[in-house]
């Protein structure tokens, strides 16, 4: 079974804390994409089930909007900033930030450079 590790750290001056989420499920959906710089609307095909999601992390390296299933009407749109990665998973106490199974991403970049889009899931595969 996949298992994916989350690790979150805080330090001010001399103190520090760390806290290390171990998210374990039997599916996962994994992608790496190279986003050219002015692109609009690049397709990326990845199957996320929103009611078997267990975990999913999104990263650019560069700023990034993203949305998902239509690049016109889409389900929910992603503003992702470089470096800055959306981190959801179950029992978070936050909410999803996918309101809808996703059978595709739509990635635009204006950034004035070419981006990497890291995209990792943790999904119930036997729901």
């Amino acid at each position: 079974m996949p298992t994916h590790k989350i690790n979150q750290d805080w330090q001010a001056g001399n103190e520090s804390l760390s806290k290390q989420i171990t998210i374990t499920a039997d599916g996962e959906a994994n992608i790496e994409v190279a986003v050219a710089d002015g692109s609009t609307d690049l397709a990326i095909n990845i199957a996320i089930d929103y009611s078997a999601l267990q975990l999913l992390f999104i990263v650019a390296d560069q700023d990034l909007t993203i949305e998902t299933n239509d690049g016109s009407t889409p389900d929910d749109t992603l503003t992702l900033k470089a470096g800055k990665p959306i981190v959801w998973y179950d029992g978070c106490g936050y909410s999803n930030p996918l309101s809808a199974d996703v059978t595709a991403l739509y990635a635009t970049n204006a950034s004035g450079t070419d981006a990497t889009l890291t995209v990792k899931t943790l999904q119930d595969a036997t729901p």
